[in-house]
């Protein structure tokens, strides 16, 4: 009798795949004892609302070909949202492929005290919301208002953590978990942020930098990473790219509508439709609509909704499956032993042209996945057909000799 593999997942975008990534996914596959490690990443669209540098499956295949044994897609509604769902999202997906831990990186680094404010801030939650409503009433941006309210609500310690991006998303997995264990691992080298390290664990902002200025990024990617970037530098994407195609959407599109866009709140639509034809460039459309309301964060995930026409009510009733982009042997293993214990509760999407239609609960969602690829392309100015999500199929890595 087969034994059953055992599989840790990890939340990632690998925006692009670089010596932090190769280290949290040694870690993980260490502290959980797993057969396998399952990514759950963001699409052509990042969480921050960035357009992603290389498309998905790009992305996914070097995944896998540095190590990761299946690679999924978080749907593009959930992926370029706030902490709250595209936590939910990724945990939900990882719990339903059988992940019996997440690993995560984090500032902290203590799965323990990460946890003990995770569980705080769940039995307050009311009390939390309540506050930060009242500080952005008061004219704070909302991550100020939620950083004064936890500092009352929970003390020094616990506002201080959460001011460190990874330790935000890393509560937020924690609060969402039902059966998996969480595992922190401690970010080594620059932050999140970080654009001048040049040290071998530089984060993907910087990593990206140095690639659009061509500087030579051996010292901190793997070397299957910097092959497959190297092969790419044509097909890198930029935010630039999609300014018309934003000024477009706005243009044909009323300013009511706008108002009904996820994140676009209190007139926004209305400044929007006033300010459009005074833009020039992404930086001029951001720089524009930011504010001490709206950081730059939110406007580009409201920039990135309104080219998909995610409104506040497709939240409401979007769903989650499991899109898989990218497997080795062992993931293939594991996605059929998956399959065939029927304790997945998710649809698992391997062909869209067969299974759109097999599960009409999901289509709506989906159709979303399908618009952002489109848009994608559009943008890097590639063939729709070509490169559509009905002609793309998951890669099957051969990575045993």
């Amino acid at each position: 009798m087969e034994k059953n593999l055992k599989a840790v997942g990890i939340i990632a975008e690998y925006n692009p795949f670089h010596n932090g990534h190769k280290y949290h996914l040694e870690q993980a596959l260490t502290e959980s004892g797993a057969d396998v490690c399952v990514s759950v990443i963001s699409g052509n669209f990042t969480q921050r609302g960035e357009i992603a540098l290389l498309d998905k499956w790009t992305r996914a295949e070097t995944a896998v070909r540095n190590g990761v044994n299946l690679v999924v897609e978080m749907p593009a509604v959930f992926a370029c949202s706030n902490a709250g769902y595209f936590a939910e999202a990724g945990v939900e997906i990882l719990e339903a492929l059988g992940a019996e831990s997440i690993c995560f990186g984090s500032e902290s680094g203590n799965t323990e005290e990460l946890g003990r404010i995770a569980r705080e801030i769940e039995s307050n939650m009311e009390k939390l919301e309540e506050e930060i409503k009242t500080g952005v009433k008061d004219g704070l941006s909302y991550p100020r208002a939620r950083s004064q309210a936890i500092l009352r609500l929970f003390g020094e310690n616990a506002a201080s953590v959460i001011e460190s991006p990874n330790n935000i998303l890393a509560i937020e997995y924690i609060r969402r978990m039902k059966n998996a264990r969480p595992l922190a691992v401690k970010r080594l080298g620059a932050g999140y942020h970080d654009t001048d390290s040049l040290d071998s664990m530089a984060s993907a902002t910087a990593v990206r930098k140095l690639l659009k200025e061509g500087s030579d990024i051996s010292r901190i990617v793997p070397e299957i990473s910097r092959e497959m970037l190297e092969n790419s530098r044509d097909c890198f994407a930029d935010s630039q790219m999609l300014t018309p195609l934003i000024i477009q959407k706005v243009l044909q599109t009323s300013a009511e509508e706008l108002n009904f866009i996820f994140g676009a709140e209190e007139g926004l639509g209305n400044i929007m439709k006033n300010r459009v034809r005074y833009w020039k460039s992404y930086e001029d459309i951001v720089d524009d609509l930011k504010s001490k309301r709206y950081t730059r964060t939110r406007i580009e995930r409201v920039l990135v909704h309104t080219l998909l026409g995610i409104k506040r009510e497709d939240m409401l009733c979007a769903s989650k499956y499991i899109r898989v982009l990218a497997f080795d042997e062992k993931g293939s293993m594991y996605l059929k032993q998956v399959k065939k214990s029927r304790e997945c509760k998710l649809p698992i999407i391997t062909n869209i042209n067969r299974d759109k239609d097999a599960f009409p609960e999901i289509q709506a969602t989906l159709e979303k996945d399908i618009l952002a690829a489109d848009i994608y392309n559009m943008a890097c100015g590639r063939d729709l057909y070509a490169y559509s999500e009905y002609v793309k199929k998951p890669a099957a890595i051969k990575t045993r000799p």
